[in-house]
């Protein structure tokens, strides 16, 4: 799905910049990182954890979307529109973390513990790392 399909799909749409809603989308995605990193990580729940930080970048990335605007009701259309406001977003790499944390919810797999500690690590350096460009609204 391209942007334009997104848009047509209604998956995108022109919203308000509503302050409040993205300093809360922030503050869940922090509570849900903060969750995270203070974890006892096992092989047994790493999947649970790579899937909750999967939220937090989520949330982060909602919020952000707001901030420019839009209103997105799709994972997939979420990263379609940040690739092209924002040349810092790593489509790809969202998109990887997208189909790993859908493997998780929707299809029960699982996810090596080294990996998941891996993955976990680069979806919170993708938040930090488009932090500056949302920092008006903290």
């Amino acid at each position: 799905m391209d942007l334009n399909d997104c848009h047509k799909k209604g998956d995108i749409k022109k919203t308000k910049l509503n302050k409040e809603l993205i300093k809360s989308l922030i503050e869940m995605s922090e509570i849900k990182e903060k969750t995270v990193n203070s974890a006892d990580l096992s092989e047994m729940n790493v999947s649970a954890y790579v899937s909750m930080a999967y939220d937090s970048l989520r949330e982060f990335l909602e919020a952000l979307c707001i901030s420019y605007g839009y209103k997105v009701t799709s994972h997939l259309c979420l990263g379609e529109l940040l690739s092209s406001l924002n040349k810092d977003f790593d489509f790809k790499e969202f998109d990887r973390f997208r189909y790993i944390r859908n493997g998780i919810n929707y299809y029960g797999n699982k996810v090596d513990f080294e990996q998941g500690k891996e993955i976990i690590k680069k979806m919170f350096i993708m938040k930090r790392e488009l932090y500056g460009h949302i920092r008006d609204f903290l």
